[in-house]
């Protein structure tokens, strides 16, 4: 993704648009959930509405917060402020499973994650904010609780793989509000904590399998963490960069391309902007794009042909 071209529109819900996802099985399959209580299932190839699945009724709050789908590609994850997570099958277009009890219940924004090895394993923000549901999907009830990992509210959450050097097993990858960022197994053993010195929104790992800085032979694995300003943090190094062109506007979306060679952040005031990956540092390459509505938030297709954002009541497609 070199050069982006003009972005396409699409408007498909009556309410604000907060969670966008790829599906990591189809290159051209894109969901979208809203305030209307509704996820939407898109072609990017035909830049058509393929299925509208109403999550909440009438008597729940009809805010969808997140939306993931689940590494097969099969499910929808949608995560509602009605404390509800459904289920839903991308196929047949119905509710699997519902469950309550286990979603952050606020307004604020809310993390919500697949395992991309295990297509039956997901993760939430607890009904409080401050802890992790832990979910297995061939189960009625969550697996397991992990209750106030944090001590303000849980802004991102994501599955860590192995080879970092914290157990050397998956764990999960979480960041409050306060700009603490923690590392524990899915059992919710706490096995590291680093403080990123500034307010954190989301967070973002480096896609390839862990490299240290220590060998010279490629890239540098970093987390990258984004809120008042974008920092770089590098194991057993500590926080070695930071990203300061976003100014006194947060960042509320980081994400890396496959093969982690750039990176794009999404800020307030609705800016996309775009670095170069280095072994030791990033690049500033530019704005992409620049919107009157804030990001919310934002996906990019599992080949880098597309980058999906959601601006306020409708979507925005980025080729």
């Amino acid at each position: 993704m070199q050069q982006e071209g003009k972005p396409k529109f699409l408007k498909f819900h009556q309410n604000k648009v907060r969670g966008v996802a790829f599906s990591p099985r189809d290159r051209y399959l894109f969901c979208s959930g809203a305030y209307d209580g509704k996820v939407n299932l898109y072609s990017a190839l035909r830049m058509e509405l393929l299925m509208c699945y109403q999550i909440t009724t009438m008597t729940l709050a009809r805010n969808v917060n997140a939306v993931r789908f689940t590494s097969d590609g099969s499910r929808i994850l949608a995560a509602t402020t009605a404390r509800r997570l459904a289920v839903v099958d991308v196929e047949r277009g119905e509710q699997l499973l519902a469950y309550d009890n286990c979603a952050f219940s606020g307004q604020d924004r809310t993390g919500l994650a697949a395992d991309p090895t295990q297509p039956n394993m997901a993760v939430s923000v607890a009904v409080n904010g401050k802890g992790l549901t832990l979910l297995d999907l061939r189960m009625p009830l969550p697996l397991d609780f992990v209750y106030d990992l944090h001590g303000s509210i849980i802004r991102d959450v994501c599955f860590l793989g192995g080879g970092w050097p914290w157990g050397g097993c998956n764990g999960l990858l979480s960041s409050s509000a306060e700009g603490a960022v923690k590392v524990c197994t899915l059992d919710g053993r706490l096995l590291h904590t680093y403080h990123a010195g500034h307010s954190v929104n989301t967070v973002c790992p480096t896609p390839e399998p862990y490299h240290s800085a220590h060998d010279d032979t490629g890239f540098n694995s970093v987390i990258m963490n984004g809120g008042d300003i974008i920092s770089a943090y590098v194991p057993d190094t500590g926080n070695q960069e930071k990203l300061k062109e976003n100014k006194d506007m947060p960042v509320w979306k980081l994400r890396y391309t496959s093969q982690g060679s750039l990176l794009y952040s999404a800020c307030e005031g609705g800016v996309l902007r775009r670095y170069r990956r280095y072994p030791d540092h990033h690049e500033y390459l530019g704005e992409v794009l620049r919107h009157k509505g804030d990001i919310q938030d934002f996906d990019i297709s599992p080949y880098d042909e597309c980058i999906l954002l959601c601006l306020i009541t409708f979507l925005a497609l980025l080729p």
